[in-house]
């Protein structure tokens, strides 16, 4: 369970609520609170300040050594990725906007002593969204540096980045294959990251010190492809000035990963069925036979099953690929890797890139999390990489985003074993999802960009569970 720790005065009624969610550490008092934060920083924790209207030069002191910006900034020393979310008073704009600025995760305004108990539940709401955001934020980033510290012990290791059910099945099923000799076909839409599979079975195995070799069947034509497979002899055809070994022979005793399998020719399906049962191959033009050592990794990217029943591939082939299958699922039925991929891809970039970008703001966050991904982990890899060149700022917004995002938006991807309800339900979410990070969470102005009253809106944002602002 998440910790928030509220470094504030908050009502009773307020910490009793916030209790059945999260972990709550109410410190009033700041200093310590700063001396609990040192000693938490690993915690999954939020925190919630709400000390603003000293910020204001107009305004009178409430706390006479620890004014708002020097609690955030000691916050932040402590941990710049602690999401702090301040409560502000409406009267002092100027103060929350500096807050933001230097680094608030984000905020909520505060009502005035004298309104009423109404306004007082609006807030503790409103500031119950504010942390539920930022907890989710902590929790990835946290993933992140857990993940970051396994790579580091793992060395040069593909590492699986991905925390949901389905990815984590894949996880296990890999490290089982990995023990073992048998080939393997990996199936999965185009982006899915099917060579990244097939190196981390390699190198978890005892070949890991052997080569790992791939080759893109579907790049090339059939003459090239047997040429790349099992290399060719001086004088098998034009051009061939020198004897050149194939790739079954320079795997070794390592790992060889066809790709794109589904798109070789019939003539080179039975070569290559010939050398996966008697593991012997023939250079092109040449006489003599060499033996093949290397395990087998193939990859596809349409089913190779109904390419069985449309003629189109060989079965007995099929059968022998088909030893063990990994299936990878698409990014849209694991939205809940998206933030993780998201953040690992903005450190890797960023630091590839020389920029000093650190964050995916929580509307940007939403945008990607509504998107419906069909070129899955590659588009995006593309689409972090093309914010970080755009992004002006230390943070990636909406605006960094939305241009590319709403632009592949416009079509409407059905799956077959949706019903109408379900599809209709998928559309109406991606759609408020949108308005909602256009609008920076906003939701007044997302319900006018929608030409739907607030009420209305805000009734469907909590029927499907999204989040505004």
């Amino acid at each position: 369970m998440e910790t928030i720790l509220l470094s504030s005065g908050y009502r009773r009624q307020t910490l009793a609520h916030f209790r059945e969610r999260w972990n709550v550490v109410d410190i009033p008092d700041p200093d310590e609170a700063l001396e609990y934060l040192e000693r938490c920083r690993d915690y999954p924790l939020a925190v919630a300040i709400g000390f603003v209207q000293q910020v204001d030069d107009q305004a009178p002191a409430l706390h006479e050594t620890l004014p708002a910006p020097v609690m955030l900034s000691k916050i932040l020393e402590l941990d710049s990725d602690l999401p702090v979310v301040v409560s502000a008073g409406e009267a002092h704009p100027r103060a929350i906007v500096n807050l933001v600025k230097q680094g608030a995760f984000s905020y909520v305004v505060e009502p005035s002593e004298e309104q009423d108990d109404q306004a007082w539940k609006r807030h503790a709401h409103e500031l119950e969204l504010a942390l539920g955001r930022a907890t989710k934020w902590r929790r990835t980033i946290l993933e992140n540096r857990q993940l970051k510290r396994g790579m580091e012990a793992e060395g040069t290791r593909p590492s699986l980045i991905a925390c949901s059910s389905s990815m984590e099945r894949v996880r296990q099923l890999v490290a089982k294959v990995a023990q073992t000799p048998v080939t393997v076909l990996i199936t999965g839409e185009s982006g899915t990251g099917k060579e990244l599979i097939a190196r981390r079975i390699h190198e978890t195995s005892d070949r890991a010190d052997q080569p790992f070799v791939a080759i893109n069947c579907g790049a090339l034509s059939e003459t090239l492809l047997t040429s790349e497979l099992f290399g060719h002899v001086k004088g098998a055809f034009t051009d061939a000035d020198t004897n050149r070994p194939g790739v079954l022979q320079q795997a070794g005793k390592g790992t060889l990963f066809l790709d794109e399998i589904g798109s070789i020719s019939e003539a080179a399906q039975a070569m290559l069925l010939r050398v996966l049962e008697q593991r012997v191959a023939r250079p092109v033009g040449g006489q003599n036979e060499y033996p093949v050592h290397c395990r087998f990794i193939a990859a596809a990217n349409r089913p190779l099953d109904e390419m069985v029943i449309a003629k189109e591939f060989r079965e007995d082939l099929f059968y022998r690929l088909n030893v063990l299958n990994v299936e990878l699922p698409p990014l849209r039925s694991r939205r809940e890797d998206i933030s993780l991929l998201a953040n690992y891809f903005l450190t890797r970039i960023a630091e590839e890139y020389g920029r000093d970008i650190h964050r995916i703001e929580p509307t940007a966050m939403d945008l990607l999390e509504g998107h419906a991904w069909p070129g899955n982990v590659r588009e995006l890899r593309n689409v972090i990489e093309r914010a970080v060149v755009m992004c002006e700022t230390q943070r990636i917004t909406s605006a960094d985003l939305s241009g590319y995002l709403k632009q592949r938006s416009r079509t409407i991807s059905i799956q077959p074993s949706q019903t109408y309800d379900e599809a209709m339900r998928e559309y109406e979410s991606k759609l408020l999802r949108m308005a909602l990070a256009n609008s920076g969470g906003n939701l007044a102005e997302a319900a006018r960009a929608l030409n739907m009253s607030r009420t209305t809106l805000s009734y469907r944002v909590n029927r499907l569970q999204l989040k505004a602002t």
